[in-house]
């Protein structure tokens, strides 16, 4: 089962949010992961909250050893991430279009 986020300190910054959301994450399985992922796709928090969320789910999926590139694109000296609901084949994460 997936666990729900509260930001319970206003006063948190963006960095010290990533690193929260981070340790958290390092007791996910990959499977719990994407299943924050795809959850997240449905419930919008706060923009700087979500962003530190997204950020430190993106670096959890790395830290796996994951293959992001079906997820993560560079071109012309910018990065691009897709938001999308993600599944796992042959550890690739795959965007999956609804």
């Amino acid at each position: 089962m997936v666990k729900r986020f509260l930001i319970l300190n206003g006063m948190s910054t963006p960095i010290q949010l990533y690193q929260d959301f981070l340790e958290i994450f390092q007791k996910y399985s990959v499977q719990e992961l994407i299943e924050v992922n795809n959850q997240d796709l449905q419930e919008h928090g706060r923009p700087g909250s979500r962003g530190a969320f997204r950020t430190a789910l993106l670096h959890a999926f790395s830290l796996r050893g994951l293959d992001l590139s079906r997820i993560v694109s560079k071109e012309d000296g910018f990065t691009s991430i897709t938001i999308s609901a993600l599944r796992l084949e042959n550890n690739v994460l795959i965007p999956i279009n609804k």
